[in-house]
Parts: C-alpha cells; structure tokens; sequence
C-alpha cells in the first residue's frame, strides 16, 4: 500500500477532515460470527524496484501498522486502533489521509497532545507541501489546548493553501477575535474580502465576524460596522433563494440593528412558501422590539396556528395582553403557555405576577406553590411568591419567603434593593416583628433616602406606636410631597399630627385621604376619621365614619369605641 502523492489519496484525507467522512470501507467477519466495518486504504500498487532496503522496511512497519490497527478495530477496540495507526503515520508521514484521520478520531475523543503530535509530525516533513486541511485541525488542536498563539500561527499557514483559504480565514478570524486582537483581526477580514466575493456563505461569516468586533472590540467598532454591513450587502446583491442563507441573511441584519431589511427578508421568506414558523417567530421578535405590537400579535397568530405545541406564542400574546393592562387576558394566555410546557419559567412567574395585579392572591400563591414544584429555585419565583403570601394576609410565611429568596440572591445588591429591603420590613410589621421590620425598613432608606413607601411606612409605624413623632411627621411630609394624591400617605400624615395632637389641623389631611379612597372605601381610613372628628367633639360624625369602617371590617376595637360613644 503505497501514499506518494497520487491526487485520489490526497483529495480523500482532504474530504475526511473536510467533512468528517469516513475512509472507503467493507465488512468483514469476527471471530465470534458477527461483521464489522473496517476502513480500508486506497492501494496504489506495487513499490517501485529502485527503492532501498531501508525504505521498503519502514514502508513495511507502516503497513504491518495499519494492518494491526485494523485487527483491533475488528476487535472493537477503538483506542488500540488508533495508536497503531499513529505508528503506521510516524513510519510514513506521507500518508497524509491517514494522518488527518487519526488526528481528527483524536480531536473527538479530546486527546489533544496525541492529535497534535500526529500533524506536527505530518506539517515538519522537509521538501513537503502541506495541505491546508492539516493546518486547520492543528489549529483546532492547539484552541484546544489553550495554545491560543500556536493556533493562529497554524492558521495563518493555512491561508496558502487555496482548497481550504476560506476555512482558514473564518477559523483565524473568529480565534482573532475571541482572542482581544481586533487590529488584527481588522487586518485579516480586510484580506478575506478579496476572497471569493461570489460566495454568500463566506460573506455570511464574515458579516458575523465584523459583528463579532463590533460587539466585544469598542476601539474598532465604528470601522467594523460599516464593514459588516457591506458583507451583508453583497449577499443581499447575491439574491440567494436558499431559505437557511436567507434566514441567517435576516438573523445578520437584526444583530446590527437593521430590522427594516431583515424584515424585508422574513416577509420574502413568508410569501414564498418557505421558512414558515421560523419566519414567522422573528418576525414577531423584531416587532416587539419595536414596540409594534399589533404586528406582533398578528405573527404570533400565525405562528401559533403552525406550531400548536409550541409554548412560545401564547406566552408572549399573554406578555402582550399584559403590556397593554389587559391582565385578565394575561392570565389566559399565561395559563394556556404552561400547559403546553409546564416548567416555561417566564410563564410561571408572569403567571403569579398577573394574578397578584387582578387582585387574586390566594391564586397567586397556588400558582407560585406549583411553579416551585416545576422549576429551579430562583430569587424571582420565591420572591413573587413571598408577595403573594403577603397579599394572601400570611404574614408569618410571606417573612419566610422573603428569607429564602434573599439567600437565594447571594448578595447581589442588585437584588436586595431599597425595593427589597421595603418588602421584607412590611412583612415583617404585619408579622409582628416590630424590631425586625424598622431594621429592615431604615435599611431601605439608607440605600435610598427618598423612597416614599418606606418613608411613609416607618413614618406611620412610630406614629402608630407614638414614638419619633417629630421625625415621623418629617418623613411622611416628604413622603406625601413625592406622592400628594396617594391616600395612604395622606392617611399617615393626618395621623401622625393626631397623634402629637393637633387634630384640627390632621382633619383636612384626613379628608382628603377618604375622598381619594370614595370608590373603594377603607376601613383603617374610616376608623382614623372617626377618631379625629370624636377627638374634635363632633360625636354624631365620628360615630357615622366608625359605622361605616366596622361594616368593612368587623373589629372589635371600633366595636367598643361605638359602643362607648355617646348617642
């Protein structure tokens, strides 16, 4: 079996490596009674007679250690195959199919110094040109391997071979990039462009390349863009019809911002039959982005009539619903995603999320409780479900959700805000941990000194209590002038001068406060009314605010005070 330098033998190591096809082949039988494929190398014929000793006896070795290679392959023994093959390569350099096949069985298997030794063995041969394939997967053995200036080193050889250029640049190009070196990469993609300008494929890669600096290099940003775009416009000059170059043609302009032309191109893809739910999804993608949401809506239409079992577009149709306060609707689509894929995550958190704004917590929690059951523990769900226990009036649970939602934060400041830190003090309050919620509570307002909830909160807590009225009164003031028409933060200040006693002047405050809340009466605010008034004299009127507060809110508080109160 001879490897001089037939064209066939080279051209077939060439597609092996290229492709990843293997050798020709034929069964043969096993000891045991079965077959197995074995590769068989092209033969060439017989040595010429005017070879030495020495050569016929190391062509020899290669023979004898290949044919050994093929017993163990026989023997499924994959491992012992190849290593009398890499001894079959290491007595015949030449025989570059062979070379190229092992490296490439090496790569798979992550062997990297075995494959490495194997092609730097075949590219050091003296007098011997090099085909670009060997340099390419020595370069990818050496990315491999963390040799990052090695593999661009092979690479760059690569480039002179003109059956693999267009691979060498793609390849050196993206490790250029990955690699922080975009001058250089500049250079080379400047290069590249001279290549094959007929080719969409390659003006794809290099499209993505440019996009690559544009993305992660600043200092070359500006020239790269540019440069990217004319890549894509040469495709675009091209007129592809294939629908995957059409596609990543469409997937390219999106990724630099050009979504008039990559819309262009999904509608081209829509109305000629082919790309289908594909086109139909970015499609929907760029008008959401754009805020089109009718146009949006009608892709996901589209697109949910084609791929029934896809839980994609009743998710964002309920996203949508949501997005434009129609959050009944929401909860609909959200429902109808989670069946189709119960473990969704953006479904089961805007699910709880939804219904917590329809004013439904104890269905919150139960959607919360399952979605805990179908996903990873994550601060978002144990947080919505922390929210959800609150609103539901379990105080002592919704604390012990915000506990866990906090561990799962680790720390990120991010997320344990002043918001956060809010949430947790009034938890608390409800639970009755009086001290735990004014740490938690102070801790909001140093991370922001200007949030109003808090302030009205703690302000409100030390006035209930009577205690720091004077600053108190100074923060629920802040509060109220952040926010003048939330009735709560009037209800604070109306209560926080009753309680230093100037209740003449908490009566307006206390008035308003009612008056914002005519629609949808409170009983707390009802109870302070009638609190004020009796403390200014004005029984008959106290007493109609105390009856209207106890008919919300059987208490027995306001029960006594009526009763107390003269007719």
């Amino acid at each position: 079996m001879r490897h001089s330098s037939l064209p066939f033998v080279a051209l077939a190591g060439l597609l092996l490596a290229l492709t990843g096809c293997r050798t020709p082949s034929r069964s043969v039988g096993k000891p045991d009674g079965g077959t197995v494929e074995i590769e068989v190398m092209p033969s060439v014929g017989a040595a010429p007679p005017w070879l030495s000793d020495a050569e016929m006896e190391r062509r020899a070795k290669a023979h004898a250690a290949y044919a050994a290679g093929i017993v163990r392959q026989m023997r499924d023994d994959s491992g012992g195959m190849l290593d009398y093959w890499a001894r079959s390569v290491e007595a015949d350099p030449a025989n570059v199919p062979l070379a190229l096949e092992v490296a490439r069985r090496r790569l798979i298997r992550r062997e990297n110094p075995a494959a490495i030794a194997v092609l730097e063995r075949v590219s050091s041969q003296s007098g011997k040109p090099v085909v670009g394939t060997v340099w390419s997967l020595l370069g990818l053995a050496y990315v491999q391997s963390g040799r990052t200036n090695d593999a661009i080193g092979a690479y760059r050889k690569g480039l002179g071979d003109q059956a693999s250029r267009l691979g060498a640049y793609a390849s050196l190009g993206r490790l250029l990039v990955e690699s922080g070196r975009a001058e250089e990469a500049m250079t080379l993609l400047a290069e590249a462009e001279k290549q094959q300008p007929d080719d969409p494929i390659f003006q794809l890669d290099l499209a993505e390349l440019y996009g690559q600096l544009v993305d992660r290099a600043p200092a070359v940003a500006e020239r790269a863009r540019p440069r990217a775009m004319a890549a894509l416009d040469r495709v675009a000059e091209l007129k592809p019809t294939e629908g995957a170059v059409l596609m990543r043609l469409a997937d390219r302009n999106t990724a630099l911002g050009r979504s008039a032309e990559a819309e262009k191109i999904l509608q081209q893809l829509r109305s000629g039959g082919s790309g289908g739910a594909m086109a139909a999804a970015k499609l929907a993608e760029i008008y959401l982005r754009a805020g089109r949401l009718d146009d949006a809506v009608t892709q996901l239409d589209i697109l949910r009539r084609e791929s029934p079992s896809n839980p994609l577009p009743p998710y964002y149709l309920g996203a949508i619903a949501y997005e434009r306060r129609q959050f009944e609707k929401a909860v609909e689509w959200f429902e109808k995603a989670l069946l189709l894929d119960p473990s969704h995550e953006g479904s089961n958190v805007d699910l709880i999320s939804a219904l917590l704004t329809v004013g439904k917590p104890t269905a919150a929690v139960e959607a919360a409780e399952r979605a805990r059951t179908r996903m990873k523990p994550s601060f978002r769900l144990e947080f919505l479900h922390a929210l959800a226990l609150g609103r539901a009036k379990r105080y002592d649970a919704a604390v012990e959700a915000f506990l866990t939602a906090e561990k799962l934060a680790e720390g990120d400041a991010r997320l344990l805000d002043h918001r956060f830190q809010f949430q947790v003090g009034a938890a608390m309050e409800e639970a009755g941990r009086s001290a735990d919620a004014e740490s938690r509570l102070q801790q909001s307002l140093k991370l922001n000194p200007d949030f109003a909830p808090a302030l009205n909160h703690l302000g409100y807590t030390w006035a209930d209590r009577g205690v720091n009225l004077d600053r108190a009164l100074e923060m629920i003031r802040k509060a109220v002038a952040a926010e003048p028409e939330n009735a709560a933060y009037q209800d604070s200040l109306a209560w926080v001068l009753h309680r230093m006693g100037k209740s003449e002047e908490a009566l307006p405050y206390m008035e308003k406060a009612a008056q914002l809340m005519a629609d949808e009466p409170d009983s707390t605010v009802l109870d302070h009314l009638g609190d004020i008034l009796a403390a200014l004299n004005r029984l008959p009127e106290a007493r109609a605010h105390w009856t209207k507060a106890l008919e919300l809110d059987p208490s027995p508080e306001i029960r006594k005070k009526l009763e107390a109160a003269p007719k």
